[in-house]
């Protein structure tokens, strides 16, 4: 999905990618659905925009709760995890070089895009401009609050947690080198307030770090997405990442999760 080469491992073509999608989906799409219905309030007719849409899951429920008359359109640098969908129009976009679709939405949703993004502040204040008279935006991304130290919840001895401490500071490391911001989902609300935005909310949603839940296994599919920075890069061994992926796998551990932070503004009518 981006230009450099940790970030090409988590392209939409790469081998691994329907998986990823997968589980970010079973992740995550709980929370925005509530999000999109109970904060939001999507509806029969509304046309709606899912930037970075992925595999299109969002896109999907919002042509649903759209009904016959509503239209999505779902918009992905390679866009081809979308199932066709009489009501969705999934297009190749890149939101920071490409024109923007017309005519203005009644909703768009970001979800774990503008935190890879360099001019993330001024893209969020315009897409908030994209928006007709009563719509509304939906910006959603990661952010770690926790420490190395506090990584792993579950009593495990010192050699697993080391060896997850280790993993969990050079996956950071490897998101700061290209560009990602764990601080950006909690200024989001501050950033649109500034620029004048006044109906803001925002929901904070964390989900389970259980072995073998959606989030131990994303975190498992990582450890062989980035194998080659995590032997290259950081003091982990072959024999370390095989421990990793087997107690991910343990019902009995329990690691600390990234925080969903999801900013809705809704527009003056």
């Amino acid at each position: 999905m981006y230009n450099t080469e940790h970030k090409q491992r988590f392209d939409n073509e790469a081998p691994a990618a329907p998986e990823q999608l997968s589980l970010l989906a079973q992740i995550l799409n709980r929370e925005t659905f509530s999000t999109l219905s109970e904060e939001v309030g999507v509806g029969h007719g509304w046309r709606c925009w899912d930037v970075g849409t992925g595999d299109g899951s969002v896109a999907r429920w919002l042509a649903a709760r759209g009904g016959l008359t509503g239209r999505v359109v779902a918009s992905d640098l390679k866009p081809h995890h979308v199932p066709e969908h009489p009501r969705i129009e999934a297009i190749r976009h890149d939101l920071t070089s490409d024109p923007w679709p017309e005519p203005k939405f009644d909703l768009i949703h970001a979800r774990l895009l503008l935190m890879h993004l360099a001019d993330r502040d001024a893209l969020a204040v315009k897409l908030a401009g994209h928006l007709r008279p009563g719509g509304a935006l939906v910006i959603a991304d990661w952010s770690c609050p926790c420490t190395t130290e506090s990584l792993v919840k579950s009593p495990v001895d010192e050699y697993t947690a080391r060896v997850f401490t280790e993993y969990h500071r050079g996956v950071h490391r490897l998101g700061e080198q290209t560009g990602m911001d764990f601080t950006w989902a909690s200024r989001t609300p501050k950033v649109l307030s500034a620029a004048g935005y006044r109906d803001i909310t925002v929901r904070d949603h964390q989900a389970s770090g259980q072995g073998g839940a959606p989030t131990a296994r994303l975190a498992r599919l990582h450890t062989f997405m980035l194998e080659p920075f995590l032997l290259g890069q950081t003091c982990l061994t072959e024999a370390d990442l095989a421990v990793i992926r087997e107690t991910l796998l343990d019902p009995d551990f329990e690691m600390d999760t990234n925080h969903l932070y999801t900013t809705v503004v809704r527009m003056p009518e």
